[in-house]
């Protein structure tokens, strides 16, 4: 990748790069934002003039309002955040309240709002508090749950800049205790970045699991950029040249894992646009604070996979994630490293147009005050996002696609499954959607769940669901499962109609042919015969006999072929629960049918009532 690096900068060192490192004053007043509408895919439709946009506006606005909200949670006695319950993770808001109360040239209404300070150091004094005596800290889950001891490297990226802005005003002994809590949780992630790994992180947990929570030796992932990060701003804040030399070492490790040809930094042998959020956030701020030029080019490329994977309505493409499942909300993390490009620019605009238009209430943390705070000015370049009908792909192994009021995303991205929990099977490889109903099919993948699959096929006494091998070709994605192959095809027909072609490519073989439907429990689902079902957690199949030929649901409508059904809820496997088990609000419903030599083909007609 060394070549790589020489070679780009050609192009950027000189004007255009000085231009994109510089840091211009923040406007004093807010601008007029968008209005903020309900609703989420219909909103889609409506047109908004990028131009007027103004993202630091939003930003500002956003931490301005929601510091009575921050302080209502504030408890004085212990300097927590917390109103029911407390995990340290709440602590986070020390850092936007600190900039907010010290920083000049944002004129905002908290500037020497005394009782602003006085709320942070209590918050890093419980910061503090909350360490053992190796300067870790409990994991502690919004459920209760513990998950054992770490070094938690959002948490410290806060803690240490809230310290820069604070440290003048800290008084003698408060100063020496957070510099000695602060000092012991980089010292031992920067072990750790060494190989020299504390036994007691997470305590053991999830033994049969094969979680490497403990990673060493500069080893990748999006945990440990944030720590290679953390270990090199501390080492810039106390003057530690080996921090400064593993961190900055770390970071280099990082750039060098980026998949040379698609741009994404691998999670579980494949990408994942959730994670790279965490590569661009903690890498993009080490370019801040170091001024590396070796790092941009990466940063380019980066930028460039995550630009493409978003639905029009700014919310991230699940289809090519290996680690998440979908979430229907635009992107609000690493907006200030998007502004380091002409087209990241535009993008920023283009989801805080999608964040306003929604009335979305951006999360009060260190992300979103980054956003302010490393705001980039500069030119920018139009997306193909801004138009009603494009293509963008990452070779023959993901494309998604936009005609008109359609999108829809195929993935051919494959890998072996994984123990680990948080590595899901990639299994589902489709997503539709629609601007005037949102999602329809897809929404991610689930592990060891057969039903979440694409096609199983029978082989030796077992179910063969991840396939080994996928490729995209236009509008189809053929998938391989050892011997067999299979495909999907995508034609929108219509403003409101497209089909889905489900085929066997060995005629020969048999399956079970599957698609994710996005049904949400709480809604109901209607058939041709008349029927109306509430959608709970109690189980229901819906076959193609007894619907009289199609269900319909939240504007939406598909036909069931014979020999095909609905059912729901089907759970997901859930990383983040201590046993798995996802809430009804992630179950879904599955459309499954069979495919034979007698019928190795299944047409579906996908409608849209109102559109």
């Amino acid at each position: 990748m060394r070549w790589l690096i020489g070679h780009v900068l050609q192009g950027f060192v000189g004007a255009r790069f000085g231009q994109l490192i510089l840091r211009p004053t923040l406007a004093c007043s807010l601008v007029l934002l968008l209005t903020a509408g309900s609703g989420h895919a219909a909103s889609a439709k409506e047109e908004v003039k990028l131009e007027k946009v103004s993202p630091k506006a939003y930003y500002l606005d956003q931490l301005v309002k929601g510091v009575p909200v921050v302080m209502k949670s504030f408890v004085e006695e212990t300097g927590r955040f917390a109103l029911d319950g407390w995990i340290p993770d709440y602590q986070e808001v020390i850092y936007p309240l600190a900039y907010l109360a010290t920083t000049k040239e944002l004129a905002s209404t908290y500037l020497r709002d005394e009782q602003l300070v006085n709320a942070v150091m209590k918050g890093g004094d419980a910061l503090r508090e909350s360490q053992y005596e190796d300067g870790t800290i409990e994991y502690l889950k919004p459920d209760g749950t513990s998950w054992g001891r770490i070094y938690p490297p959002r948490l410290l990226a806060a803690w240490l800049e809230t310290y820069v802005l604070l440290k003048d005003r800290l008084d003698a002994d408060r100063r020496a205790r957070w510099e000695k809590g602060l000092n012991l949780m980089v010292e031992g992630t920067h072990q750790q970045l060494l190989g020299k790994r504390n036994p007691r992180l997470y305590s053991g947990i999830f033994r049969s699991d094969e979680v490497p929570w403990g990673w060493g030796n500069f080893e990748v992932n999006s945990l440990s950029v944030w720590d290679g990060l953390n270990v090199f701003r501390a080492g810039q804040i106390f003057d530690r040249k080996d921090w400064q030399q593993n961190g900055q070492r770390m970071i280099h490790s990082a750039l060098e894992t980026l998949d040379p040809a698609f741009f994404f930094w691998p999670e579980f042998g494949g990408p994942s646009p959730s994670q790279q959020l965490e590569y661009l956030q903690a890498i993009g701020l080490y370019y801040e604070h170091s001024g590396d030029l070796a790092v941009f080019p990466y940063l380019e490329r980066g930028v460039e996979f995550q630009i493409k994977y978003v639905y029009p309505d700014g919310s991230l493409v699940e289809t090519v994630d290996g680690r998440s499942r979908y979430l229907a909300e635009p992107v609000h993390d690493a907006h200030y490293v998007f502004t380091q490009l002409d087209e990241g620019r535009r993008f920023v605009k283009f989801l805080v147009a999608q964040l306003s238009r929604r009335g979305t209430v951006v999360q009060f943390d260190g992300s979103l005050l980054r956003n302010l705070r490393y705001y980039h000015e500069g030119d920018e370049a139009r997306l193909p996002i801004e138009k009603k009908s494009y293509t963008l792909s990452s070779g023959n192994k993901a494309a998604v696609r936009r005609k008109g009021p359609w999108f829809y995303a195929l993935s051919g991205f494959t890998a072996p499954t994984t123990r680990n929990r948080w590595g899901l099977d990639r299994q589902n490889f489709v997503s539709v959607w629609h601007e005037s109903v949102g999602l329809v099919i897809g929404g991610g993948n689930s592990k060891g769940q057969s039903e979440w699959s694409n096609f199983i096929f029978p082989r030796s006494g077992r179910l063969a669901y991840v396939p080994n091998n996928g490729e995209v070709r236009e509008s189809q994605v053929v998938l391989t499962y050892g011997d067999n192959k299979a495909s999907l095809d995508l034609s929108p027909e219509s403003k409101s109609e497209l089909r889905i072609k489900a085929a066997l490519l060995d005629t020969t073989s048999s399956a079970t042919g599957q698609l994710l439907l996005h049904l949400k429990a709480g809604n109901t689902c209607k058939t041709a015969s008349g029927g109306v079902l509430s959608l709970s957690d109690r189980t229901i199949e819906i076959t193609a006999e007894d619907s009289g030929g199609w269900v319909e649901f939240e504007g939406w409508r598909i036909n069931l072929p014979a020999g095909s059904k609905v059912n729901f809820p089907s759970y997901p496997f859930d990383p983040e629960d201590r046993h798995g088990k996802a809430a009804l609000s992630a179950a879904r419903g599955i459309l499954s049918f069979p495919l034979n030599p007698t019928t190795p083909t299944v047409t579906f007609t996908l409608n849209v009532l109102k559109p």
